[in-house]
């Protein structure tokens, strides 16, 4: 990995274009992590994985699953598919049961200092700007990840201490997540109880489009969490809201426990 990524390429292209940017926002470097958490921190059988692309473009970046960019682009292909056909049928019908699953919906985009979110509850799309920034401390720790000689560093974020490892062989001060701020690109980052935990799996070069979620409602973290805390509570009330039949005993059932089984949240 690190001969197909040079300290020279990096420099070169994120100055090119940090001074081009002004024209839209397209990548010139995309970074894979694999995060590995659990959806139940009570449950070590719950722990599963998501393969997220960090999108970075100059001053703009976008950290997003990569299945759901795969997913977002199967699901504009099937709307637009079902309104051709609607013509002739004169009905509209929309298959989404083809469609992946998506384990980890949230978003950050960033634009120069600006941090904001994105996440789903339920089917409703929010945004909101990011809590707070971390206070890193830097340690005089190193070790390798993938060739690259990384530095230890420390942090709170809301109500989790994270520790992170950076290389300044990559002067981009990126990361996963919210997880930027450091003199150099994140490679790994995890929680004192490893509930998740972050590493990089590629870096390539590519140019791409970066086009965050749209559609989304504004709001403040404090309101999206009361706003999460409210269905987590009473699921059904929500999910009623959404179908205009009867819901059986047995989904509510299977709703209610589901809702229950989820209680990490990186955020």
């Amino acid at each position: 990995m690190k001969e197909l990524i040079s300290m020279m390429f990096l420099l070169s292209c994120f100055l090119i274009k940090a001074q081009n940017n002004v024209g839209g926002a397209t990548t010139n470097i995309v970074c894979r992590y694999q995060v590995q958490f659990l959806k139940d921190t009570l449950n070590v059988e719950s722990k599963t994985n998501e393969i997220m692309a960090l999108q970075i473009g100059g001053n703009i970046s976008l950290y997003k699953s990569e299945q759901k960019r795969k997913t977002d682009s199967l699901r504009h292909e099937s709307i637009k598919n079902s309104m051709q056909n609607a013509q002739d049928k004169k009905s509209v019908v929309i298959d989404f049961s083809k469609i992946p699953k998506v384990n980890l919906v949230h978003e950050v985009y960033k634009n120069g200092d600006d941090l904001v979110i994105f996440d789903n509850i339920i089917k409703d799309q929010y945004f909101y700007p990011a809590n707070k920034k971390i206070d890193w401390k830097i340690n005089v720790e190193t070790k390798q990840i993938a060739g690259y000689t990384c530095q230890k560093a420390t942090g709170q974020y809301n109500n989790r201490f994270y520790t992170a490892w950076f290389t300044k062989e990559i002067p981009i001060s990126e990361g996963p997540y919210t997880f930027k701020g450091l003199p150099g690109l994140i490679l790994e980052v995890y929680d004192t109880n490893k509930y998740f935990f972050i590493s990089l799996i590629s870096i390539q070069r590519l140019n791409e489009e970066i086009i965050p979620m749209n559609r989304a409602i504004k709001t403040t973290y404090n309101d999206f969490k009361k706003k999460r805390r409210e269905v987590n509570d009473n699921p059904i009330a929500e999910l009623q809201k959404l179908s205009n039949n009867p819901i059986s005993k047995e989904v509510k059932d299977k709703v209610i426990e589901n809702r229950k089984r989820k209680n990490n949240y990186l955020d």
